[in-house]
């Protein structure tokens, strides 16, 4: 698909593809002759697990290790997945927190 109906589907800006591009997050998608990208599945795979690990809070110099590793084995690698069990925690103990403070203001509005 071109990257008008790329963008569109996906939500991500053609100057974000073209950056992640760049920087070898994503595979470059095939050119016509007239030097438009036809972007496809092989993209739109690579999209999800970085905009995943975007929501988890990796960065994308993180990600891109975590899916060189994923597409060598076939499965997320054991260094990566306790990077996502630590991330977890973390993520665990940010809410623990925020339900507290939740609980401080629920205080100070009685």
């Amino acid at each position: 698909m071109k990257v008008a109906e790329f963008e569109k589907q996906t939500g991500i800006s053609r100057d974000t593809l073209r950056y992640y591009e760049k920087i070898g997050l994503l595979t470059p998608p095939m050119r016509a002759d007239n030097g438009y990208r036809y972007y496809g599945q092989v993209q739109l795979k690579e999209l999800a697990f970085i905009e995943r690990g975007k929501i988890i809070g990796f960065t994308l110099t993180e990600i891109k290790a975590g899916y060189k590793r994923y597409q060598a084995l076939g499965s997320l690698c054991p260094e990566f997945s306790k990077q996502l069990r630590e991330k977890k925690a973390l993520l665990a103990k940010r809410i623990s927190k925020d339900r507290n403070a939740i609980a401080v203001i629920n205080d100070m509005l009685k």
